[in-house]
C-alpha cells in the first residue's frame, strides 16, 4: 500500500508547474506549485538566521546553564550550554567579557532576543561546511547505497583534515569536480570570517548569507521548476548567472516582468499573504481548519463543515483528514510556523483510519526542510509534532499586537463599580448581622470609646439583681426599642409596689438601678458609624434613673391601701423622746437668746 502511495505521489509530483517569482524591490519570494504558493522566502530585519558575529560574553548563569552575549542589537543573543564547543561547565568554558564568534540559529521573536552558537555552519549547493566540528554526514534522503558511498568517498578525499562536512540531497548525481567548487566556496567564506573576527571589535557582523535572491535559487531552483520570474533587469543578469555558473537546470525560462502594477499584485501573491493570515482556512471540499498560535505552541483544530459527499459518516471523517493533512503540510510551511504545534483531527473509530492519516502525514511533510518530528495518534485524535523554527513567521514579520487588546482579540467591557449602600439598608444590615464594633470605628474614637465599655462593666458587676436581657434578632430595631422600653418601665413599677406594699422601711434612695440595655435606635446617631457592641453610658444613666423613680413613687402612693394603726397595748402614751438632731436645735435656740 505504501509502495502505490509513493508512486502515486510520484506521478502527481511529475505534473506539478512550480515556478519561482522573485520581487527584489520588496525582498519577497514565492515558490508556487499549480497556482497555489507553497514556501515564502522573506528578508527582514536586523538580525536574520544564519549571520555570523563577533560578540562579547554579557552574563552567565550558571541556574540556567546559559549565558547573554552582546551581537550588537537591542535584545541579547541566548547562549545556551549545550551550543558552546568543548566539555565541562559553562564557568569553565566562558568568562565575562570573552570575545566569542557566534552565528543565529533562531531570529529574535516578540520580546526574546536571538538564540546563537558557537557551532558555525556554512550552506552550500551542495556541502554544509562544519569549520568546529570535524566528521562527514550525509542526508537520509539519499536512500541509494552506491551512491552514498561514492559521495562519502569523494568528500574525504577533498575536504581539509579537522573540518567537517554534510552532504546535502542536492548533491546525489552531481560530479566531484562541482563538489570540490562547492567546498572551496565555503572554504574562502570561513577564511574571511577569521581575518575579519582578528581586526574588527565587538560586537560586530562578521558573515551574513547571500541576500534573497541568491538564497532563493540555492533552496527552491530544483529540476521541476519550469520558471523563474523578476522584476528588475539587475536580477535577471544575476539569475542568468547563477544558473550558468552552477550548471543547473537548463530547461528553466528567466523571464522579466514588465507590468505596471506590482508583481506580487500581477501574480495574486499577496492574496495568499492575506490568506495566510487569517486563523480559518478553507479547504476545496466545504471543510476548514482553524490555527491559533500561542507563546507555547501552535493549535490546529479540522472541522467538517459543509463536506457531505461521502455516503458514510466514516468516510466523510477519513476524507476530510486526509485533505486537511495536505493542508497543514502546506500552512506550516507557508506561514513558518515553529516549535510545538498539536493537531486535533475529527475523532475516527477504526484502527485503520487512523494508521492511514498517520502514514499520510509523514508523507505530506517530507518536502519540508524544516524536519517535522511527529508523534503519535492519541485517543482523543491529537497529534503532536514540533517543526524547527526557521526564521520569524509570517505573522510576525507582516503583523503587529492591537495597542488596546494586546493581541488577545478581545476587549474589556466597560462597567460602573456599585455605590456605598444607603444608610438606613446600611443600619438594618448591621444590625441584622450584629457586626463588631470595633471593625468599624475610627483610630480618633478607639481610646474614648474603649473606657467607656470598660466602666460601664464595673457597674454592671456592682448590681447583684441585674437581669441580662436576650438579644433578639429583628429587621427593624426602632420598633423593637419602643417595646424593651416599655417592658422594663413596667416591671420597675411592679417591683416598686411590692417593696411598698410588704417593706416597712422606706425604699433606699441610694439603691443602683438597674443599667439601661441600648438598641440599635438609642445607639446609632446620625454620620455615625455603627456600634454593633451595645455599651452602658454612665453619663446618661442618672436622668434615666430619675425619671424611673419618678413614675414609679406617684403610683405608689396612689395604689397604697389606707390603713389605721391599732395602738400598741400596754404601751405608755408618753411622748417618743426627741432626736438628736431636734436637741441640738433647741440648745441653739437657748444660745441666741
Amino acid at each position: 500500500m505504501a509502495n502505490d502511495r509513493n508512486n502515486k505521489n510520484g506521478h502527481q509530483n511529475g505534473n506539478i508547474e512550480k515556478k519561482i517569482i522573485i520581487a527584489e524591490r520588496d525582498n519577497i519570494s514565492a515558490v508556487m506549485e499549480n497556482g497555489k504558493v507553497t514556501d515564502f522566502f522573506i528578508s527582514r530585519g536586523d538580525v536574520i538566521l544564519g549571520d555570523v558575529y563577533l560578540a562579547t560574553v554579557d552574563n552567565i548563569l550558571p541556574s540556567i546553564d546559559a549565558a547573554f552575549v552582546n551581537v550588537g542589537s537591542d535584545k541579547m543573543g541566548f547562549l545556551h550550554a549545550q551550543d558552546v564547543m568543548g566539555k565541562g561547565a559553562l564557568k569553565d568554558k566562558l568568562s565575562p567579557k570573552q570575545k566569542l564568534i557566534v552565528q543565529v540559529v533562531k531570529e529574535p521573536t516578540g520580546h526574546k532576543g536571538p538564540r546563537v552558537t558557537t557551532e558555525i555552519s556554512l550552506p552550500g549547493r551542495f556541502l554544509v561546511l562544519m569549520p568546529n566540528e570535524p566528521g562527514i554526514s550525509i542526508s537520509k534522503k539519499i536512500e541509494n547505497s552506491k551512491e552514498r558511498a561514492r559521495l562519502k568517498s569523494v568528500v574525504s578525499l577533498i575536504k581539509p583534515v579537522g573540518v567537517g562536512v554534510i552532504i546535502r540531497t542536492e548533491a546525489e548525481g552531481q560530479s566531484e569536480a562541482d563538489i570540490q567548487e562547492d567546498l572551496e566556496i565555503l572554504l574562502e567564506k570561513w577564511n574571511n570570517i577569521i581575518t575579519a573576527a582578528e581586526t574588527m571589535t565587538p560586537p560586530n557582523l562578521l558573515y551574513r548569507d547571500q541576500d534573497l535572491l541568491y538564497r532563493t535559487i540555492r533552496e527552491a531552483c530544483t529540476e521541476d521548476v519550469k520558471e523563474i520570474v523578476v522584476d528588475t533587469a539587475f536580477a535577471l543578469q544575476r539569475v542568468q548567472n547563477i544558473l550558468q555558473n552552477w550548471h543547473m537546470n537548463k530547461n528553466v525560462q528567466v523571464t522579466l516582468y514588465k507590468g505596471t502594477e506590482p508583481l506580487l499584485v500581477a501574480t495574486d501573491v499577496h492574496k495568499e499573504i492575506k490568506a495566510a493570515l487569517n486563523v480559518k482556512v478553507n479547504m476545496p471540499s466545504g471543510g476548514y481548519l482553524f490555527i491559533q498560535t500561542t507563546e507555547a505552541l501552535t493549535v490546529i483544530d479540522v472541522n467538517s463543515g459543509k463536506f457531505t459527499s461521502s455516503s458514510t459518516q466514516d468516510e466523510t471523517i477519513l476524507k476530510t483528514n486526509i485533505e486537511a493533512v495536505h493542508e497543514i503540510a502546506r500552512q506550516l510551511r507557508l506561514r513558518n510556523i515553529g516549535g510545538m504545534i498539536i493537531v486535533d483531527f475529527i475523532d475516527m473509530i477504526s484502527r485503520a483510519d487512523k494508521l492511514a492519516i498517520m502514514e499520510e502525514l509523514e508523507i505530506a511533510l517530507e518536502p519540508d526542510k524544516a524536519k517535522p518530528q511527529v508523534g503519535q495518534l492519541s485517543d482523543l485524535g491529537l497529534v503532536e509534532l514540533t517543526r524547527h523554527r526557521q526564521g520569524q513567521s509570517l505573522s510576525e514579520i507582516f503583523t503587529k499586537k492591537c495597542p488596546h487588546c494586546q493581541g488577545t482579540g478581545y476587549f474589556m467591557n466597560e462597567f460602573n463599580f456599585a455605590t456605598p449602600t444607603a444608610e438606613g439598608e446600611y443600619r438594618a444590615k448591621a444590625a441584622k448581622m450584629k457586626l463588631p464594633v470595633n471593625n468599624f470605628k475610627k483610630n480618633k474614637n478607639n481610646r474614648n470609646q474603649n473606657q467607656q465599655p470598660q466602666a460601664a462593666q464595673q457597674e454592671v458587676q456592682v448590681e447583684e439583681q441585674q437581669v441580662t436581657q436576650p438579644e433578639i434578632e429583628v429587621e427593624n430595631p426602632s420598633s423593637v426599642a419602643v417595646q424593651e422600653t416599655e417592658k422594663r418601665e413596667n416591671k420597675k413599677k411592679r417591683n416598686n409596689n411590692r417593696r411598698n406594699k410588704f417593706e416597712k422601711k422606706p425604699e433606699v434612695q441610694n439603691e443602683t438601678p438597674e443599667p439601661v440595655i441600648e438598641t440599635a435606635e438609642t445607639v446609632l446617631k446620625p454620620n455615625e458609624e455603627i456600634k454593633p457592641v451595645i455599651e452602658v453610658k454612665t453619663e446618661e444613666k442618672a436622668p434615666v434613673e430619675e425619671t424611673a423613680k419618678q413614675e414609679s413613687e406617684p403610683a405608689a402612693e396612689e395604689e397604697k391601701p389606707k390603713k389605721t394603726r391599732r395602738p400598741n397595748r400596754g404601751a405608755s402614751k408618753t411622748r417618743k423622746p426627741r432626736t438628736k438632731k431636734a436637741q441640738e436645735e433647741t440648745t441653739e435656740e437657748k444660745v441666741e437668746e
